[in-house]
C-alpha cells in the first residue's frame, strides 16, 4: 500500500514538473519575442531649441516628469529597480549622458525613445515610462530634449540589465511593466503647444506623471516592491478627494497631509517643481476623476 502511494506521488510530481517546464518554455519564448520585437515607426521631426530659456524649461519638465528621480540630477543613472542578485533580474536606470557607460543619441534618437519607448535598435527600452511623456506637446518635448542632450558627460557604467526566470514569468503575466512600447499609440498626433490653464484637461496632461506609481486610473493598488505599503487612491474616491486645494498644495510642497502626518518617503514630492497653478490644475483633475 505504502509503495503504491509513493508510486502515485512520484507520477504526480513528474507530471507537475513536466507541466512547469512546458509552461516556462512558453513563458521564455513569448517574452523573448516581445523583448526582441522591432517596431517600424515614423519618427517625427520636431524643432529642438538651444537657448537658455528653453533649457531652463526643459530642466523643470525633466524634474516634474520624473527623469531626475530615476536618472539622477546629473542624469548619470541612480535608481535601482532590480538590484544585482534579485530573483527577478537586474535593472538599473541608465546613464543617459554621453560619458563612459552612457549613450550617444542624436535628436531623432531622443524623439524615438521619448515618443515611442524604442531604442536605436527599434526595440522597446526596459521599464522606461515613455508612455507617461509621449503625449507631451512638441514644444515641451523639444525643451526637454534640449535639456537632456546638453548635460555634461558623466562616467558611470551601471550593471548590465538581465531578466531572470521569475522576472520573465512576471512580465508574461503582465505583473511587471517591462516593455512600455507595447502600450504606446505609435500613430498618435501631437499638439505643437499646450497653453497652461487651471483646468481638468491641463491637469490630466500633467498628471500622467502620477500613473507610474498610482496606476493608470490613479486608484492605487498593490506596491511594486515586496514589503512596501500599498499605493493610495488619489482620485476623488480616495483620501485626496476629501482634501481642499490648499491641503493638496501644502502636501505637494511640504509632504505634510491635512492630518499632520508626513507622506511616505516613497512619494517624490521633494523632486517636483510645479507652479501653484499647475498644482491647482492637477487638483481639479483629480477631484473630477471618478
Amino acid at each position: 500500500m505504502l509503495k503504491s502511494i509513493f508510486k502515485w506521488l512520484g507520477i504526480v510530481l513528474g507530471v507537475l514538473i513536466v507541466l512547469f517546464v512546458l509552461f516556462y518554455v512558453v513563458v521564455y519564448f513569448s517574452t523573448e519575442s516581445r523583448i526582441n520585437k522591432q517596431y517600424d515607426v515614423q519618427v517625427q521631426q520636431i524643432q529642438i531649441p538651444s537657448d537658455s530659456v528653453s533649457y531652463a524649461r526643459g530642466k523643470r519638465i525633466a524634474t516634474n516628469r520624473g527623469c531626475l528621480g530615476c536618472h539622477g540630477n546629473n542624469l548619470g543613472g541612480v535608481e535601482v529597480f532590480l538590484p544585482e542578485g534579485s530573483p527577478m533580474g537586474t535593472l538599473v536606470a541608465r546613464n543617459i549622458t554621453s560619458g563612459e557607460g552612457g549613450i550617444q543619441y542624436e535628436d531623432s534618437d531622443w524623439i524615438r525613445v521619448l515618443r515611442h519607448g524604442i531604442n536605436k535598435e527599434n526595440k522597446s527600452v526596459w521599464f522606461m515610462p515613455s508612455h507617461e511623456v509621449a503625449h507631451m506637446s512638441n514644444k515641451d518635448m523639444g525643451d526637454l530634449i534640449n535639456y537632456v542632450k546638453h548635460q555634461p558627460p558623466v562616467n558611470n557604467v551601471v550593471p548590465k540589465k538581465e531578466l531572470k526566470p521569475l522576472g520573465r514569468v512576471m512580465v508574461f503575466l503582465d505583473k511587471f511593466p517591462l516593455l512600455n512600447a507595447e502600450i504606446i499609440d505609435h500613430q498618435a498626433a501631437f499638439q505643437d503647444d499646450i497653453i497652461p490653464s487651471v483646468t481638468p484637461q491641463y491637469g490630466a496632461y500633467l498628471a500622467t506623471t502620477c500613473q507610474g506609481c498610482h496606476y493608470p486610473n490613479l486608484k492605487g493598488g498593490e506596491a511594486f516592491e515586496k514589503g512596501k505599503p500599498s499605493l493610495p487612491d488619489i482620485s476623488s474616491t480616495g483620501p485626496v478627494g476629501k482634501w481642499t486645494e490648499a491641503n493638496f498644495i501644502t502636501a505637494m510642497r511640504t509632504g505634510k497631509r491635512p492630518d499632520g502626518k508626513q507622506l511616505s518617503d516613497d512619494m517624490p514630492y521633494k523632486y517636483f517643481n510645479f507652479t501653484d497653478d499647475e498644482l491647482k490644475a492637477i487638483y481639479v483633475y483629480l477631484r473630477q476623476l471618478k
